[in-house]
């Protein structure tokens, strides 16, 4: 299955608040099959499948949210889901901007993966790198779609990624298209 190379549209909320994301205030309707993921802490939400999981961690300043078919708090690892890096203070943390980071990022990639796709992209405040690569691992191949959103004006990455089994990829993909399509984040964060 190809992949576009504008693999998101980025529907962002720029009236975002705190407040927005409490229980009693609705978010855009969610496609059918998905129910939305909140999360506060950065004034975001994003697609969960019905049934997969959904776990937030924090290490440093660096937050992170999987959503995965399988239950990484039980499991301990997961094959095939999304996971969403959100790394602030770039500038002060690599000396460069967010989109420069991402940047950089590719083509560190690059040196060890074989990029099989990549583009880049930019909506309203946010600049978006990205790339394609199949990898191997002791626990098979995978293919990783890289999305890096890059906020320069608040100096926070977004790293977004979707792996799955290779020999499962088309039928994950298809699920992971819409979660990858709307993506809820915030200009401010």
């Amino acid at each position: 299955m190809k992949i576009s190379h504008f693999p998101f549209m980025l529907f962002l909320l720029l009236f975002f608040s705190s407040a927005v994301l409490a229980k009693d205030v609705n978010l855009p309707t969610p496609p059918k099959g998905y129910k939305w993921a909140k999360c506060p802490e950065i004034k975001g939400a994003f697609l969960r499948p019905h049934g997969w999981h959904f776990k937030k961690s924090k290490q440093g300043s660096t937050l992170g949210f999987f959503i995965t078919k399988e239950n990484i708090s039980k499991n301990g690892q997961f094959m095939t889901g999304l996971t969403v890096n959100v790394i602030p203070d770039i500038p002060k943390k690599q000396s460069m901007s967010p989109y420069e980071y991402a940047r950089v990022y590719r083509e560190t990639t690059r040196k060890s993966e074989k990029i099989t796709q990549e583009w880049n992209k930019d909506m309203g405040p946010f600049r978006s790198v990205g790339f394609v690569f199949d990898k191997k691992d002791k626990a098979g191949d995978f293919r990783v779609h890289n999305l890096l959103i890059a906020n320069d004006n608040t100096g926070t990455l977004y790293l977004v990624m979707f792996e799955a089994p290779i020999s499962e990829w088309n039928k994950a993909w298809k699920i992971a298209e819409p979660m990858l399509q709307y993506l809820l984040i915030d200009d401010t964060v």
